[in-house]
């Protein structure tokens, strides 16, 4: 599936597919090491990872990646876009070292200088030690496991010296107008004419650019518009001639805001109803083959939701153009996970934070389905040392796009210090779960009591007319324990919690929506952490790694599909 973009008249090779692959051991110093001579053990899948290959599994080290390309222009230079990739990465093209990848998961791009070659070589290293130093941006006690490998789709593209790489199409009104600004690889040194179409229609804009006002975003009107919402997904493509090239984004007409304390799609209030997903599979890692993506997708549709959070970094642009076709509502944030005083005092960790939330912005930004951006879940937010940070990620998303909602999630709401960042007020809890205070016979009475003292503190702070949503809340099982005492771990006790959860959200005008902690259960620690996560898994999905459906999985189904949401 070749996701929008698309690059017509553009030379444009997909990479993936089989790659050259070598296990280098655990080398003490990445940065220098020079491939030289490597022993290439075999082939290996790309996309795919180290750890769920047999041959590498439960290693934890430096390996290499090779791949030739033709190349159909000499003296043409070129960029190598990749998806997202981790946990560290250096490329080298023709034996030169180019650029170093420190954010996992975050789209990375590289340019490569003209060669006379007809074949280029590539080799990427790829290290998937958890190291402070190089990797400040994942840390070992995160929640989900560390996967070393090309997470996505990888392509090579010839380019221009200058050359239209995206248009970037925000809506005005729901009626057809638009504003689209154009961003260009290179310097704008003379005058262009740019043609653009919008979806099939034969007659045509021009436009010139200058190097004036080349940064001046034009506004333009979609014939035969037609606005997109999750009960009816449509779709309109823009079109850009541009120097022998054509590019084709593809947007959605629609707008998203906040009224008190709802959340307001296309001047209409809606509620969210969804869950948080993980891009995890035992035998693809997050290396997610296309049928899992449209899998995943149905069964959320058949499930009855209309909301995914993007857990907990930068999604896969195939699984967006599929949002985007389905209609689902999507929150997309960028990687993070209970950083803490240490992370906000490091400069290296904080620029590297905002320079993934940019490129994340960047080039997820036409798709409709986004509807809010987000960063740094379950960060110590309580703390006065987190307030500057968290204010400069909003701040950054807010010039990337100020079209969109921000927030992030916090499971400090009692303490909270930042509320004024957020647009929604994300919380993340889990009563009834993870006891507060001493251990009760009814652990499920938690829940309504908890969700009352939240709504009662939002007034006392004085942001109760910002939209609340449960961002995550839920409950473990394991997949075909069913016990007659319903007790945790049970399928019982996690359909009886998530039946209380859902129906409160959906009663309750206070609350915007729920994403329910979480889709399928997906691998975790494999050290001493898991003593706390059985199977080393976090079991809290209504279906379990293999999309095989708990109990907790029909109730949600029947509650969200009822129709009687309260917005």
């Amino acid at each position: 599936m070749n996701h929008f973009p698309h690059y017509r008249n553009r030379t444009v090779f997909s990479l993936d597919g089989l790659w050259d692959a070598a296990s280098l051991g655990e080398h003490p110093e990445p940065e220098s090491f020079s491939p030289g001579n490597i022993q290439w053990d075999g082939p290996a899948a790309i996309p795919g990872v180290v750890d769920a290959l047999p041959d590498y599994r439960k290693q934890r080290g430096l390996f290499a990646f090779r791949k030739r390309v033709s190349s159909t222009t000499a003296g043409k230079p070129a960029v190598l876009k990749f998806g997202g990739l981790g946990l560290w990465a250096k490329l080298f093209v023709d034996g030169q070292a180019l650029a170093t990848c420190r954010t996992p998961y975050a789209p990375w791009e590289v340019e490569v200088p003209a060669s006379e070659k007809s074949e280029r070589e590539i080799i990427l290293l790829i290290d998937n030690r958890f190291d402070a130093q190089r990797v400040p941006l994942f840390d070992p006690y995160f929640d989900f496991y560390g996967y070393g490998g090309v997470y996505r789709s990888v392509e090579w593209h010839e380019v221009e010296k200058l050359s239209l790489e995206r248009a970037v199409v925000s809506t005005v009104d729901l009626k057809g107008k638009v504003q689209v600004e154009f961003r260009f690889r290179g310097k704008i040194t003379e005058e262009l004419e740019l043609r653009i179409f919008f979806d099939d229609d034969q007659q045509s804009t021009t436009h010139r650019i200058s190097p004036d006002n080349a940064g001046k975003p034009l506004k333009l009107t979609v014939p035969s518009p037609r606005p997109w919402h999750p009960e009816h997904p449509h779709l309109h493509q823009l079109k850009v001639h541009c120097q022998g090239e054509i590019l084709i984004e593809r947007f959605g007409l629609r707008k998203i805001e906040t009224k008190n304390g709802k959340i307001i799609l296309n001047d209409q209030p809606i509620k969210l109803l969804g869950y948080n997903r993980h891009e995890a599979h035992p035998q693809f890692g997050p290396a997610l083959p296309l049928s899992q993506l449209v899998q995943d997708l149905q069964i959320l549709r058949q499930t009855g939701c209309n909301f995914i959070r993007g857990s907990h970094y930068p999604q896969d642009q195939r699984f967006l153009d599929l949002c985007d076709e389905m209609g689902f509502l999507v929150w997309e944030e960028a990687l993070g996970w209970q950083a803490h005083p240490e992370h906000f005092a490091n400069p290296d960790f904080c620029d590297l934070q905002e320079t993934q939330t940019r490129a994340m912005v960047r080039t997820s930004i036409n798709h409709p389905s986004i509807i809010m951006w987000g960063f740094l879940n379950e960060c110590d937010s309580h703390l006065p040392e987190s307030e500057d940070f968290i204010g400069r990620l909003a701040k950054a998303a807010k010039e990337e796009d100020s079209s969109r909602l921000v927030t992030f999630a916090s499971n400090h709401p009692f303490e909270e210090r930042n509320y004024r960042h957020m647009d929604v007020l994300a919380i993340n809890a889990y009563p009834g779960w993870y006891p507060e205070g001493e251990h009760k016979e009814r652990p499920l009475e938690e829940i309504e009591e908890r969700i009352d003292r939240l709504l009662a503190h939002f007034k006392k702070e004085g942001v109760a007319h910002k939209p609340f949503l449960l961002s995550e809340i839920g409950a473990g099982a394991i997949y075909g324990w069913r016990d007659e005492l319903e007790a945790h771990w049970s399928e019982q006790y996690q359909a009886s919690y998530l039946d209380l959860v859902t129906k409160r959200v959906l009663r309750d005008p206070s609350i915007c929506g729920v994403a329910l902690w979480q889709f399928c259960d997906g691998r975790t620690y494999a050290d001493t952490r898991a003593l706390g996560r059985p199977r080393a898994f976090n079991n809290k999905g209504s279906f379990d790694e293999y999309r095989r459906p708990k109990l907790a999985a029909a109730v949600v189904r029947q509650n969200f599909r009822s129709g009687s949401a309260k917005v």
